[in-house]
């Protein structure tokens, strides 16, 4: 699983982390809101372990802002407070779970890994024109027909149809698939572009993918047949 952590404690974030590696867990981890949307936005998670308090800033805002912006990914909330209303919020807010600080990481692994066996929290399909993306599978579908995807393709895809019409650029593509035992070059972010875009093609969507000289690249919509584009 890859989890995504937010949290402000440096030294908590960063022996939780240690933690959870050793029991098999990718941890991403970030100390501040900014920084842990950026990645939340960029990065395909299993879930997301987010701190309630971080400095003057709320978790549980974030948490509001990343479900109004289409996250479905799995997010156990941590506080050192263990209030009724406060874990209310949270629910409200689209939480999955909580847990109270001091934990015992063994009770943090099980509960993520809990949370992990619950795929339709984080099946999801994303549509553009009339391509749909299917996360929870990871397939692509136009009008019944579809085609699966690599995990390399399915981040690229992901990371377009959530900004569509708007320049995706290469340090964006890298930053969504750098994992921690690889580092993606130019050449392989266009071999993974050029994938997505074949099977697009292939299954007749009226999507595509477009580079931009200098700037990155686009998921735009084709003109319909027999009318001519224009830029």
């Amino acid at each position: 699983m890859r989890a995504l952590l937010i949290e402000d404690n440096v030294r908590l974030g960063e022996a939780t982390t240690r933690s959870l590696v050793k029991a098999g867990f990718t941890v991403d981890l970030f100390d501040t809101l900014e920084d842990g949307w950026h990645a939340w936005r960029s990065v395909t998670y299993d879930v997301v372990i987010l701190d309630i308090m971080l400095g003057r800033e709320s978790g549980l805002d974030l948490l509001a802002q990343a479900r109004a912006a289409g996250l479905r990914t799995p997010v156990l909330m941590l506080t050192a407070l263990g209030s009724v209303d406060q874990r209310v919020q949270g629910l409200e807010r689209g939480a999955d779970d909580y847990l109270i600080k001091p934990f015992a990481i063994e009770e943090l692994v099980a509960r993520l890994r809990a949370l992990g066996r619950r795929p339709a929290l984080t099946a999801d399909v994303l549509r553009y024109g009339d391509l749909e993306y299917d996360q929870g599978a990871r397939e692509i579908c136009v009008g019944g027909a579809r085609l699966p995807l690599s995990r390399g393709e399915s981040i690229v895809l992901e990371r377009f149809l959530r900004h569509p019409d708007r320049v995706v650029t290469k340090a964006q593509l890298g930053d969504s698939l750098h994992s921690l035992d690889q580092d993606y070059t130019d050449n392989s972010i266009q071999v993974h572009v050029h994938r997505v875009r074949r099977k697009m093609a292939e299954l007749g969507a009226d999507v595509t993918i477009r580079a931009l000289r200098g700037l990155g690249y686009m998921a735009v919509r084709l003109p319909p047949a027999g009318t001519c584009a224009t830029d």
